[in-house]
């Protein structure tokens, strides 16, 4: 084997892995929302999916108005889509048209806002309300 194709191996064992880490939450919570509740809080977990998903499923949509939640999410998303594309094409008029001191650490600064995701920029913030808090 050449250096390069080893190179390759291990990268693609690494990201194999980390595939694999990922995707174990969503995996667990697919198997979990087939079991029922004892069986859900067995120790050792079940990894193997159980018969119970459309019990569960029905009873999890009596419970709640998924409906109401459904339209409360689409309506939240639409109207912070609206705002922040409104938002972007001012600000996007304001880079184009205007010459200002800093317009280049300004822009990089929401660029790089923009490309980190929401819980990459909220987790920062979290922690600093724990210590100031004092929130166990």
């Amino acid at each position: 084997m050449t250096r390069k194709t080893q190179h390759e191996i291990f990268i693609h064992a690494i990201l194999i892995l980390l595939v694999i880490v990922l995707a174990f939450p969503v995996f667990f919570a697919l198997v979990t929302s087939t079991l029922s509740f004892q069986e859900s809080y067995q120790y050792p977990p079940k990894l193997i999916p159980g018969d119970q998903f459309m019990d569960n499923l029905k009873e999890a949509w009596e419970r709640v108005n998924i409906g109401r939640l459904f339209f409360n999410s689409t309506l939240i998303s639409v109207v912070v889509a609206i705002v922040k594309t409104i938002l972007a094409l001012l600000a996007a008029f304001a880079y184009t048209h205007f010459k200002f001191h800093g317009q280049g650490l300004l822009f990089s600064l929401c660029m790089i806002t923009q490309m980190l995701p929401l819980p990459v920029r909220i987790t920062p913030y979290s922690f600093y309300l724990v210590v100031c808090m004092a929130i166990p």
